[in-house]
């Protein structure tokens, strides 16, 4: 058959596309310390205003995150929550606030740590998860202007993976004029053709339940050849394939049935996804790096790592947190207590595309792991509070089997 392939997927996966410039806010960037001294200027004294300058002079010449720049500044901690209250209040400077704690979710601890060192420890800045707080409200504003202004869903679950899926549905819709939501982009190895070829294969293969030990017919198309493997761990409606391409690069399809799609309930691909993506985006080391996900034909495309077990399998949550640090730094709780066969020993075997991600070869000596499932997982960021209407806790699907 004559294949005409859509737009492919030229890394490796999404995480690995440049980052627009307003999100290039230091990712990777060695965060300042909290109080150095400028030597060369001198903005002291309690004119607001020589308060505004200094924290522009950080911003402007240093090139400081503003948040960072916020906590060089040296003054009473009342006069500090004045200056903070103005930026909340002041449109612009309120979103470059905003997007320099956005763009950096492991410096939460960082920024928790200078906030109590230069805010007066009542003030009302603290309670970030009540409305009656200024920044709460200032938050909220952002979170709004943030959805209005996306320019794709990556925007968005770029910054944090609980938004309610009917925000996404809505903005897909807004931005492509159907309703058929995709995140992320098509391997290149896997023409969009053969792809719904293999879906629609793969489909009669699918299993629910208690699933069997099954050996899978290779599939050729165009004179390329594609070989299957069949996963069968796990009781949900997902199935999981291995799918392994002539080029001999690896994947692992996930699918369900069409009518069981969702993006917000337990076990659902969707729902995955907005973790996973949020993960891939941030470069996470310890999670297996979601390529595509299709909404209408509930569908996801990982990158395959290698299954290398870990030295001491457990379901101990608190030694499996202390094997995938990055899932914390990132605010995301992993609470699978049922098994262990969803996470393997980090190397460099797993998958070459992993030795980009953040923290990779500190993660290889200090033998961390990296989880290909990520059902059972929670987000909760102290200065990312949850908007009403556009977010929702993270269905725990741990809280199915009590």
């Amino acid at each position: 058959m004559n294949i005409t392939p859509i737009k492919s997927y030229n890394n490796n996966f999404m995480s690995l596309k440049p980052l627009k410039k307003e999100k290039q806010q230091s990712q990777n960037m060695e965060l300042p310390k909290i109080y150095p001294v400028y030597n060369k200027i001198n903005f002291r004294g309690n004119s607001m205003t020589k308060l505004w300058d200094e924290y522009n002079w950080y911003i402007r010449h240093d090139k400081t995150p503003a948040v960072f720049s916020f906590l060089k500044i040296k003054e009473a901690p009342e006069v500090m929550e004045k200056l903070l209250n103005e930026i909340l209040a002041a449109g612009d400077r309120s979103k470059e606030f905003f997007s320099s704690i956005v763009y950096n979710p492991r410096a939460a601890k960082t920024i928790t740590d200078g906030m109590h060192k230069v805010l007066p420890q009542n003030s009302n800045i603290f309670m970030t998860f009540s409305y009656l707080s200024p920044y709460n409200q200032a938050y909220t504003k952002f979170i709004e202007d943030k959805v209005s202004e996306a320019h794709s869903l990556e925007d968005l679950l770029r910054i944090r993976p609980d938004w309610r899926g009917e925000v996404l549905l809505k903005k897909h819709l807004e931005l492509r004029g159907n309703e058929n939501l995709t995140i992320g982009n098509v391997p290149k190895e896997l023409p969009y053709a053969h792809l719904m070829e293999m879906v629609k294969y793969l489909g009669s293969q699918m299993e629910f339940g208690m699933k069997s030990r099954k050996n899978i017919e290779s599939l050729t198309l165009d004179g390329r050849k594609y070989d299957f493997k069949y996963f069968t761990e796990g009781k949900s409606d997902k199935n999981v394939f291995g799918v392994f391409t002539p080029e001999g690069k690896k994947f692992v399809l996930k699918m369900s049935r069409p009518d069981m799609r969702s993006l917000d309930a337990p076990f659902a691909l969707g729902t995955l996804a907005k973790i996973d993506s949020y993960l891939t985006y941030n470069r996470s080391r310890n999670a297996a790096p979601l390529c595509y996900y299709n909404h209408e034909h509930n569908f996801s495309i990982y990158l395959y790592i290698e299954h290398l077990p870990v030295d001491a399998p457990t379901n101990n949550l608190g030694v499996i947190a202390q094997n995938m640090p990055d899932f914390g730094s990132l605010g995301l709780s992993y609470n699978d207590t049922v098994g262990y066969k969803n996470f393997f020993r980090l190397s460099p075997k797993s998958n070459a595309d992993l030795e980009r991600t953040e923290g990779f070869q500190d993660g290889v000596s200090k033998g961390e792991w990296i989880s290909v499932d990520n059902d059972h997982v929670t987000y909760s960021h102290y200065w990312q509070p949850g908007v009403t209407g556009y977010h929702a806790s993270l269905p725990n699907a741990m809280q199915m089997f009590f």
